[in-house]
């Protein structure tokens, strides 16, 4: 989690990416770091999926559904909380989500800059046993 304000997490992506700006990919594997959201998502697809390219409008909807809620809200999650505590917890926190709902949990994570692991498990997902 990078939200303005942040103590952490914002020093690490300009020492590695040279500005701070987000989101910022950083692959270990490749060695590869990148800015912008399309760019990263053609670098997934190209990299790790077995098409070179995503599907037609995958892009454009996804900005316009991802920053419509961003601005309802008022930039909720963008900004670390006054009353983050300085030193996160020693183990990350784990998030199993299969909601759009957790959105808002997303949110509280960010203002109180807590790194995390999210585990996506839409509907059908394999890894939906993991919730059980």
């Amino acid at each position: 989690p990078c939200p303005k304000g942040s103590r952490v997490h914002r020093a690490f992506v300009k020492s590695s990416g040279g500005k701070e700006q987000f989101p910022f990919l950083l692959d270990p594997n490749t060695g590869v770091s990148m800015y912008e959201s399309s760019d990263i998502v053609n670098y997934l697809f190209q990299e790790y999926g077995e098409r070179s390219k995503p599907t037609f409008g995958i892009l454009e909807s996804n900005l316009v559904t991802g920053w419509v809620p961003t601005i309802i809200r008022a930039g909720g999650g963008m900004s670390l909380w006054n009353g983050a505590l300085p030193n996160p917890p020693q183990k990350l926190l784990e998030l199993y989500s299969n909601n759009h709902f957790a959105r808002l949990v997303r949110e509280a994570l960010c203002e109180l800059e807590l790194p995390y692991i999210l585990w996506n498990t839409g509907k059908g997902s394999l890894n939906c046993s993991k919730l059980k």
